[in-house]
């Protein structure tokens, strides 16, 4: 993996990457694994779509002020290609 990403990345990796993931990380990422795996995220997300998604289009619309989708959407502006190849369809979403 450390090949594909670039120096600084896999720097950060060495330096920040143990201060955030932590025992506490790794403890609540089982807990979703296991929610996955027993079908419970399924159920769940099934049960959001059904219900019209209340919280992921709120999830969304409180996200969309954020800085970092601000800066998305100015860098996305200044690389056409990626308009003309959209990965996300945002009229179906």
């Amino acid at each position: 993996m450390n090949y594909s990403i670039s120096n600084n990345a896999e720097y950060g990796e060495y330096v920040t990457g143990p201060k955030i993931v932590t025992a506490a990380t790794k403890l609540a990422m089982k807990e979703v694994l296991a929610a996955i795996q027993t079908g419970e995220y399924a159920k769940n997300f099934i049960l959001e779509s059904r219900a019209g998604a209340p919280t992921l289009t709120s999830r969304r619309r409180l996200t969309s002020g954020h800085a970092i989708e601000q800066v998305g959407e100015k860098l996305r502006a200044m690389m056409p290609w990626i308009k003309k190849n959209k990965l996300v369809d945002q009229t179906r979403n």
